[in-house]
């Protein structure tokens, strides 16, 4: 099975704690060694990295084309 995010891809908290939750981009694709696979994320706003699963993050959707 495949992870579903790619190294580079944008990323958002799946259940944000904050009125800002952050925007993070993956950094490393982690070889799944626990039930879920695992990503090394860094936030885009500071310097911050960590580790989480695949089911703590959500894809940044893109805004809307304005044709």
């Amino acid at each position: 099975m495949t992870h579903k995010f790619q190294v580079g891809q944008t990323v958002l908290p799946a259940h944000p704690r904050g009125a800002n939750p952050g925007t993070y981009v993956i950094i490393q694709v982690l070889p799944k060694t626990s039930h879920e696979r695992q990503y090394r994320i860094k936030s885009l706003s500071s310097a911050s990295e960590c580790i989480v699963g695949e089911t703590q993050i959500k894809a940044m959707e893109t805004e809307p084309s304005l044709r």
